[in-house]
């Protein structure tokens, strides 16, 4: 570094006095605070989930057959890909006159939403009480709309044909068993977790006769022992023939095998054999009352006692034997 001669340093010295050189010294620069949530939910699926994507194109399909069965309406639902967000997004998303309804997925797997945007319930229910036309009842958007026992009952009905797709759809991943616990008119009233919970949200647009989205949030707790299924790809199961298992098994039940009792053994040398003859008696190992081995085609599975059974010899099982003292 080189020094400042006297005239460098003079006008270094009058630059200071006029201001135009802070004299200071500057702080060193630090990288800003980010304030972290170790709470926090959003990181815990990252990409796509298309097993449950495949989930909730079964659900879909089921769903759309049962309410046109149901309405006598031409209705065709389709899903889209399911997303995860906080619950304190997601009501905030809702209000009244949505439709809500809240699901139990069975024992141990807490509870579940389902929303009914404004105007799907009621045609829904127009639909499934005779109107053909299926016309939507207008409601103001900062009013909601009680609904009575009778129109509870025919909805809770509707949505039983989403719970049963719901079963069936998620029969080989987790085992839920949804039903409709109570219908609310106020999004307000149904709250089922922390507003800082994690949801998944599957939304289901129907289109036709009908037009409307419903969706359906389950809390991630809920799924999360299933995560890493639902994050790979999906499976495909390659049914087995029923007939030919039922064939196979048919043909095994008329196989023959050989059941042989030992009585007793005995060693004799060659020669005492070969001078056997007829009334010689032989002495087994066995004593008069003792269990004998039973063998089925060569080994030993069972023990049993000898008797006489209406003129014949008979053997009489009396245990299995245990697996490690099955001879193989």
């Amino acid at each position: 570094m080189a020094t400042l001669n006297q005239d460098e340093v003079s006008a270094l010295m009058d630059a200071i006095k006029d201001g135009r050189v802070d004299s200071q010294p500057e702080a060193p620069t630090r990288s800003s605070v980010v304030p972290y949530d170790l709470t926090s939910h959003d990181r815990i699926i990252r990409g796509q989930m298309p097993t449950l994507d495949a989930i909730n194109e079964q659900v879909s399909s089921m769903l759309a057959t049962g309410l046109a069965g149901r309405t006598r309406l031409n209705l065709k639902v389709t899903s889209a890909p399911a997303t995860l967000m906080k619950f304190a997004d997601f009501n905030s998303l809702i209000a009244p006159p949505t439709t809500v309804a809240v699901l139990s997925l069975g024992h141990s797997h807490g509870l579940a939403l389902v929303v009914l945007e404004p105007g799907l319930g009621e045609a829904l229910l127009s639909a499934a009480l005779g109107d053909r036309k299926a016309r939507a009842v207008d409601v103001p958007s900062d009013q909601r709309r009680e609904l009575t026992s009778v129109e509870r009952l025919v909805l809770k009905r509707l949505l039983q044909i989403l719970t049963d797709a719901m079963t069936r759809a998620w029969a080989g991943v987790l085992p839920f068993s949804p039903e409709v616990v109570r219908i609310e008119a106020d999004p307000r009233l149904a709250v089922i977790a922390p507003p800082n919970e994690a949801a998944i949200v599957s939304s289901f647009d129907i289109t036709g006769a009908i037009n409307g989205r419903l969706q359906v949030t389950i809390p991630f707790a809920a799924v999360e022992p299933a995560k890493k299924l639902l994050s790979d790809p999906p499976r495909v199961h390659s049914g087995g023939d029923v007939r030919f298992t039922d064939a196979l098994c048919n043909q095994l039940d008329q196989v023959k095998v050989e059941l042989c009792a030992q009585l007793g053994r005995t060693v004799v040398p060659l020669s005492r054999l070969l001078a056997l003859e007829v009334g010689d008696v032989l002495t087994l190992d066995t004593e008069e009352g003792q269990p004998i081995p039973i063998f089925v085609e060569g080994r030993q599975k069972f023990v049993g006692m000898p008797r006489a059974n209406g003129g014949s010899h008979a053997v009489v099982l009396q245990q299995g034997l245990a697996p490690e003292h099955i001879t193989h």
